[in-house]
């Protein structure tokens, strides 16, 4: 697979991501070019219809079905079909891209591989513009025509005139494949949701078929209303161009001009190229459905490999092992399926290598679920941190900086295992691949990583803040709350030059701090006039601000967009995953496990449960998070990624009390912290 190239991983997980992915993409491509005739035919009934004269009307259209430039013109459509799968499968990520600003935003739409993917799409669209023109026949067929109308247009004395009817034919193509790729990447029409319950792929398909057609003709007359906008101020440029390219004339005598308002009352032409957008559309988003469905169809990985040889695809060894993330949450997906559904499986898990007897299937997946839940709990802290820090006084806790700040917001949540935990170095921009959240796995443990950061406008400028989504600490001394337009890690070494001493100050460990010199001084100072300059201009902040949410009741309620919340648990799938098969397995080894291995790792899993418990509730106590899920109404566009949160939290207490209903009493004898043992008896009682 092309896609495959591109990840830092070895060739072994280019071979595991063909085997597990490689008859998948296959397979719905191959579907997508089967039900191509299908939507063919439609597109021919529809283009010829006449209801006065229905069986002439029917007869003629399958006539056309079978005739030899059809099926010709049917060839090219697979060509086109094939090309649009293959950019499915190019651009997909498990990990929605949410950018939090508006800049972010622009540049992600102006990346050069989105241009690129714009582009090809824009020709696409043209193609299918130009076959469905041919198809449709009728005098949207050809782009020459004759001026007079009574001579042909073969014969050589015959003055020929451009057809603009065909022309706008295929710069709506063009406009319609543009639009479906912008839409692509705004709406994250390249993310993929992993269903909920499982079923058959035909079930599947078959419930998204209405709303697929539904979608597809309702775009389609946006699009066409859009591109009749567009064309009726620009269209005489690419007109007069081609009519001067090619030596035609424009006979405005029998051709009335399309970019006038009596042009634009031809309903037949709007019909067909409204029709013509229904075909693009439901070509185009049948190849997209059937690579979904397929992709995120669950797979069993082996708990213990039958042979030695097949050792990389067992579960276990596939969580430890950095996958591309689309394997990991396959993995994760099989788990929780594992530890619900399949006890023999679950034998598995807490079964003992031999010879040895040591417990490493339930070592291996145990210490990667936990090592998911700490880094949750880790960027939860982190974002509750950076929005107490805005405008508030308190120390920084990175590493950069030379003092160690014991202030009480930041050791509120501080537990004996996530304090031991390093935090994330932040350098002053990060420049990661747009796509790293499909190319690789990231390091869910810092939130600077992919998707939470838009590269892309590093990229343009070297000035947007890696921390937009979610927010940026500032100097230990007390700033009052502003607009802020963008920081660097650096910003807070750099703030305690920008006023310097003086005489030569000494740091808390005894080192002489040098002053900076007048010229570096200077420019700070010059950094800050013009950042409170730009502060200050509407339009600039316009784009640097934050993306407002839909809703007017919930944006005045709240101070922080909605983005910001999202972009936080834009991962949480894979988290609810291994909360669910973590606390199945542990609820299943009451009975099941034979030899005990899973009690030795209960006051660690209790712990991290916890504390995690007590970040999440925490972070729904600040003032910008929503406590209610918002209603989502149903669409052919997976909205999901903006409920994960809701679905955490419900997942986690769930969870617990998994838990704790399954092992009730012996839970007290477990060894954990006095507030742990308090929080955990709220539990027992039902309390929480």
């Amino acid at each position: 697979m092309a896609a495959a190239a591109s990840w830092p991983c070895g060739g072994g997980s280019r071979d595991i991501l063909w085997r597990v992915l490689g008859w998948r993409i296959v397979a719905s491509i191959v579907w997508s070019v089967l039900l191509l005739p299908v939507c063919t035919t439609v597109f021919i009934i529809f283009s010829s219809i006449d209801l006065l004269h229905p069986i002439q009307w029917l007869s003629d259209s399958f006539n056309d079905l079978y005739s030899s430039y059809v099926i010709f013109y049917l060839l090219l459509l697979c060509v086109v079909i094939v090309i649009i799968s293959i950019f499915n499968v190019e651009f997909y990520t498990v990990v929605p891209s949410i950018p939090c600003s508006r800049l972010a935003l622009i540049g992600k739409v102006i990346h050069p591989q989105q241009l690129m993917h714009s582009f090809i799409h824009a020709v696409m669209g043209m193609m299918t513009a130009w076959c469905a023109a041919v198809i449709a026949k009728s005098r949207y067929s050809s782009l020459v025509v004759s001026c007079t109308g009574t001579e042909s247009v073969d014969s050589p004395a015959a003055p020929t005139c451009i057809n603009e009817h065909h022309l706008f034919f295929l710069l709506a193509g063009a406009f319609m494949g543009y639009s479906y790729s912008l839409l692509y990447f705004i709406n994250n029409m390249n993310y993929l949701p992993f269903p909920i319950i499982q079923q058959y792929k035909f079930l599947r398909f078959r419930r998204s078929l209405l709303l697929l057609v539904k979608h597809s003709c309702v775009e389609s007359l946006f699009l066409t209303r859009n591109f009749c906008i567009v064309y009726y101020f620009l269209g005489h440029i690419p007109r007069t161009w081609i009519s001067t390219a090619m030596d035609l004339q424009i006979d405005e005598q029998f051709h009335r001009p399309l970019d006038t308002v009596s042009g634009f009352l031809n309903l037949s032409l709007l019909y067909h190229v409204w029709l013509c957008g229904v075909f693009l559309l439901m070509t185009w988003y049948t190849s997209w459905v059937l690579f979904k469905i397929c992709v995120t169809e669950a797979h069993l990985f082996p708990v213990q490999p039958p042979f030695s040889g097949e050792s990389d695809e067992c579960l276990p060894k596939v969580l430890n092992n950095n996958p591309p993330l689309i394997i990991k949450y396959l993995a994760l997906q099989d788990l929780m399926l594992l530890s619900q559904y399949s006890p023999s499986r679950r034998q598995e898990v807490f079964s003992l290598s031999q010879p040895g007897g040591h417990p490493h299937n339930w070592t291996a997946i145990s210490r990667e679920c936990l090592n998911l839940l700490n880094d949750m709990t880790q960027k939860l802290v982190f974002y509750q941190e950076a929005a107490a820090a805005n405008g508030r006084v308190m120390s920084s806790s990175y590493p950069m900086e030379p003092k160690k700040s014991n202030s009480p917001e930041e050791t509120t949540f501080q537990t004996p295992k996530s304090s031991q935990m390093p935090r994330p170095s932040m350098p002053p921009l990060v420049k990661t691949s747009l796509f790293s959240s499909k190319l690789s796995t990231p390091d869910v443990a810092s939130p600077l990583g992919a998707p939470f950061g838009s590269s892309v406008v590093n990229r343009m400028a070297g000035i947007f803040d890696v921390n937009t989504c979610y927010g940026s600490p500032q100097s230990p001394q007390l700033i009052r709350r502003g607009p802020r337009l963008w920081t660097s890690a650096s910003d807070q070494q750099m703030t305690e030059f920008s006023n310097p001493s003086p005489s030569t100050s000494v740091n808390a460990k005894g080192e002489t701090v040098r002053q900076p010199s007048v010229i570096y001084s200077w420019i700070e100072n010059k950094r800050d006039q013009i950042k409170n300059f730009l502060s200050k201009r509407v339009l600039i902040m316009y784009f640097f601000s934050k993306l407002p949410q839909k809703s007017k009741l919930q944006l005045k309620k709240q101070k922080h967009p909605e983005t910001s919340i999202q972009a936080v648990f834009s991962d949480a799938q894979m988290h609810i995953w291994a909360l669910e098969g973590l606390s199945h397995l542990v609820a299943a080894s009451f009975t099941e496990d034979r030899f005990g291995v899973v009690q030795t790792t209960l006051p660690a899993i209790l712990d991290t449960l916890l504390t995690l418990q007590e970040a999440v509730d925490k972070y729904f106590k600040l003032p910008h998070a929503s406590s209610k899920p918002p209603r989502i109404s149903g669409s052919l566009v997976d909205t999901s990624y903006k409920t994960l949160r809701f679905a955490f939290r419900a997942s986690l207490k769930t969870a617990i009390y998994r838990i704790t209903t399954t092992f009730g009493e012996h839970l007290n004898a477990v060894q954990a912290s006095a507030e742990h043992q308090k929080r955990l008896q709220q539990f027992l009682e039902f309390k929480e």
